[in-house]
């Protein structure tokens, strides 16, 4: 018995270290009591779409990017049998489509789901998350986790506080990368480099397009890295066209070359030639800021790579070191560019 007692304290010992306690799944679980509810035909409460909606996830996601209207909507075309023919017209005219495909597919796979919350509140993602996510990382260790709210919402995530991440998605992706990817914008979000007060309305456009650049670029080392190695075929359709974008840098690198030119000459058009800027970044930033953060850890390494984290005019300014060194296989930004970047790091920078 005492053996046996010893046993059982040390799988708990285990269970528990393993355990990823910086998840929440509270979103989810209002999210069943909502699809309860739907799938007899009975409207939920209205306090039923509160609590749904005071969940961290949710909350975050109401927060302005989606409506309360939007999920009750779709949640009930979906999830409400009498609200099939409404489903059908809707699916025709391509409203939302995206949207309810997804929910589509979470009501014929409810148990894969649950299953899979199961899954990850017992294994170990958030300590290999995390990781990869310090190879990337100024510092060596966190002393605070990154919180992680799961909730059904499309096929993708978000990298706010609390991290948003679709339940049903983690199925389909590489979670762990995916996640590592996150947690790097949850860090360097909290050791910017660049005093965001000084920050003007007009401004706005042109430091939020330079720190997509830069953050995406540095968080993409952490999960992208790899499709480069791997055969086309076993990448996902996705990756095919991130590799394919990276290609376009180029092209874009000139036209921020030529903006910030137009800026040096004329300061006051800087919220139209932002917002141009912000507009012509495919993919958010991503693939551009995964060209220039791949060639500066060719060239210098993750040491300097990662003293750029929170500081976009440094990582532009070391892209574009690394760029003149490569006998212009690289674009390099022009003279007045350089000296465009060097001013708006004199002002915004915090040391």
């Amino acid at each position: 018995m005492k053996s046996f007692i010893i046993i059982l304290l040390c799988l708990n010992f285990i269970y528990g270290q393993s355990r990823n306690t910086n998840f929440e799944f509270s979103g989810i679980e209002q999210f069943w009591n909502i699809v309860n509810s739907l799938e007899s035909n009975r409207e939920p409460s209205n306090s039923d779409w509160e609590k749904l909606f005071n969940t961290p996830g949710y909350k975050i996601l109401t927060n302005g990017e989606f409506t309360k209207e939007f999920f009750k909507n779709s949640f009930r075309l979906v999830f409400m049998p009498k609200e099939k023919s409404n489903l059908d017209k809707a699916l025709h005219e391509r409203k939302n489509m995206t949207h309810l495909n997804h929910y589509i597919k979470i009501k014929e796979n409810k148990e894969l789901i649950r299953e899979q919350q199961k899954k990850l509140q017992r294994n170990r993602e958030h300590r290999s998350a995390l990781k990869k996510t310090l190879e990337f990382l100024p510092q060596r260790r966190v002393s605070n986790e990154a919180p992680v709210s799961f909730v059904i919402f499309e096929n993708n995530g978000r990298g706010s506080s609390p991290i948003v991440v679709d339940l049903a998605a983690t199925l389909e992706w590489d979670f762990e990368s995916f996640l590592a990817h996150e947690y790097h914008h949850w860090y360097r979000n909290r050791q910017l480099q660049i005093d965001l007060r000084k920050v003007s309305p007009q401004e706005t456009n042109l430091i939020n397009a330079l720190s997509l650049i830069e953050a995406e670029g540095i968080a993409d080392m952490v999960d992208k890295k790899d499709w480069y190695t791997k055969p086309s075929s076993s990448i996902s359709s996705y990756a095919r066209i991130f590799i394919q974008d990276v290609k376009r840098t180029p092209s874009i690198i000139f036209y921020i070359d030529q903006a910030f030119t137009e800026l040096y000459k004329n300061p006051d058009k800087i919220a139209i030639v932002g917002s141009k800027i912000l507009n012509v970044l495919p993919q958010r930033g991503h693939t551009t800021g995964y060209f220039m953060a791949r060639l500066i850890l060719k060239e210098y390494g993750t040491a300097k790579l990662t003293r750029c984290v929170g500081n976009p005019f440094e990582f532009m300014l070391l892209y574009n070191n690394a760029a003149r060194k490569s006998s212009g296989k690289y674009p390099a930004l022009s003279d007045t560019s350089v000296k465009y970047l060097t001013e708006l790091n004199q002002n915004y920078s915090l040391h």
